[in-house]
């Protein structure tokens, strides 16, 4: 069992804790003390003494956590990120990490809700920046062994999909929430998962909606996409209104 640490240890880096906790002893920092740690708590300085770190904290934050930790970092140490955005953070490391360092790019398209029923089937997106073949096939062995299904792809592709299957999806939830749609007895199947959408996004915080939206390099295009297609069907009503 190889030590392994996270960094920042807010409602995902918790969950994230968990899971790795499979086969990992895990230790883990956080600026303030988090509520009932499933980790062992250390130092930053201690923290980046490990082989391997995972980074779980806000997208924004990144760049100035990455700042603090390269001085601190062995050679051959790993870093992983977990973003909901690739590119970016993927720039960010290459830029502020020395180059003896290690980085994986991850996203887990899951999180505590998503995962309660088990991770079997839940993606996994993971991309090698830089490291070792063998290091790689031994992160991607692992989480297949708890079910998950990883998905190779490089951080453009990620974040060009993701535009759609994520960015479009909270784009949705969060509209509904801002019309205030509410549980009815009436309501159909299709009525009900969306309401779960809006939900589920809820529980989200303002600032990964953000950077989810205003970090990925495609998600104005996606959001300009929606627009129009939102005017041509209400416009089409409209007409036909006229029309009969």
């Amino acid at each position: 069992m190889s030590n392994v640490g996270i960094l920042g240890l807010g409602r995902f880096g918790k969950f994230w804790a968990t899971v790795l906790s499979h086969s990992h002893t895990v230790y883990g920092f956080n600026r303030s003390v988090p509520a009932e740690p499933n980790c062992t708590l250390v130092s930053l300085e201690e923290l980046c003494k490990l082989p391997v770190i995972f980074i779980c904290v806000p997208m924004r934050t990144v760049p100035e956590m990455l700042k603090k930790i390269a001085p601190l970092l062995a050679p051959d140490t790993l870093v992983v990120d977990t973003c909901s955005v690739k590119m970016e953070p993927v720039r960010w490391m290459k830029e502020f990490l020395p180059e003896s360092v290690n980085i994986l790019a991850t996203h887990p398209m899951f999180g505590p809700e998503s995962a309660k029923e088990g991770l079997t089937g839940l993606p996994l997106m993971m991309h090698p920046v830089r490291m070792p073949q063998n290091q790689y096939d031994e992160w991607s062995h692992f989480f297949r062994s708890l079910g998950i299904m990883v998905v190779e792809m490089t951080p453009e592709e990620h974040d060009r999909q993701a535009a759609l299957s994520q960015a479009l999806t909270h784009m949705i939830g969060r509209t509904l929430n801002t019309m205030g749609i509410e549980e009815t007895p009436i309501g159909t199947l299709w009525y009900r998962k969306l309401l779960a959408i809006a939900k589920q996004v809820e529980k989200d915080s303002p600032e990964l909606f953000d950077d989810m939206q205003n970090l990925n390099p495609y998600a104005l295009a996606m959001r300009k996409d929606f627009e129009s297609a939102w005017r041509t069907v209400c416009n089409g009503l409209t007409e036909s209104a006229h029309r009969g």
